[in-house]
C-alpha cells in the first residue's frame, strides 16, 4: 500500500473504500510541497482540486469587509476544499500554510472521473461527504445560536 494510499484510508471522505478502491483515487493524486505563507488558495479564486493535509499546518480564513476570521487550523489527516467539489462554486474562505509541510491534492476532473467509471466508490465517497457536511452545518448551527444568544444578552 502506497504512502498516499495509507492516507487516503485515514481521511473521513475514503474510509469506507475498500484497498483497491483507494488505490484508484490515489492514482489521480498529487502531492505538492508548501512552507510557511504559502497560499494554496485564495478566497474568491475558481475551485479545482480538494486536499489534504500529508503533514504541516494550514489555516483556513474568511475575508470580510473589515476584517480576516481564523475559521480553523487544520493538520495532518485534515481534508479541505470539498465543497466546491458538489457546488462548482468559487472558493468561500482563504487557505495558508502555518507549518511547512505537505498537502495532497486531488483535481475535481480526475477524481469525477474516477467516480463516474466506479459508482461504488462514487456512493460511498458522496455518502461521506454528505455526513461530513452535515456535521459542519450543525456544528456551524450551534454556533450561530450560540452567538445569537450573546448578543441578546447585551441588550
Amino acid at each position: 500500500m502506497s504512502n498516499t494510499n495509507s492516507l487516503l484510508q485515514n481521511v473521513y471522505l475514503f474510509k469506507d473504500l475498500t484497498p483497491k478502491e483507494l488505490e484508484a483515487v490515489s492514482a489521480v493524486a498529487k502531492v505538492d510541497s508548501f512552507v510557511a505563507g504559502d497560499e494554496v488558495f485564495m478566497q474568491g479564486d475558481v475551485a479545482k482540486s480538494l486536499y489534504i493535509v500529508n503533514h504541516g499546518t494550514v489555516k483556513v480564513q474568511h475575508s470580510g469587509k473589515d476584517d480576516r476570521v481564523d475559521v480553523a487550523t487544520l493538520g495532518s489527516g485534515s481534508h479541505f476544499g470539498e465543497m466546491a467539489f458538489l457546488d462548482n462554486e468559487k472558493r468561500s474562505a482563504s487557505v495558508v500554510v502555518v507549518e511547512r509541510g505537505e498537502i495532497v491534492r486531488i483535481d475535481f476532473d480526475e477524481l469525477h472521473k474516477v467516480l463516474n467509471a466506479h459508482p461504488q466508490i462514487a456512493t460511498k465517497v458522496y455518502r461521506s461527504l454528505a455526513h461530513f457536511l452535515c456535521g459542519r452545518l450543525r456544528v456551524t448551527t450551534t454556533d450561530l445560536t450560540y452567538a445569537r444568544e450573546k448578543n441578546l444578552h447585551h441588550f
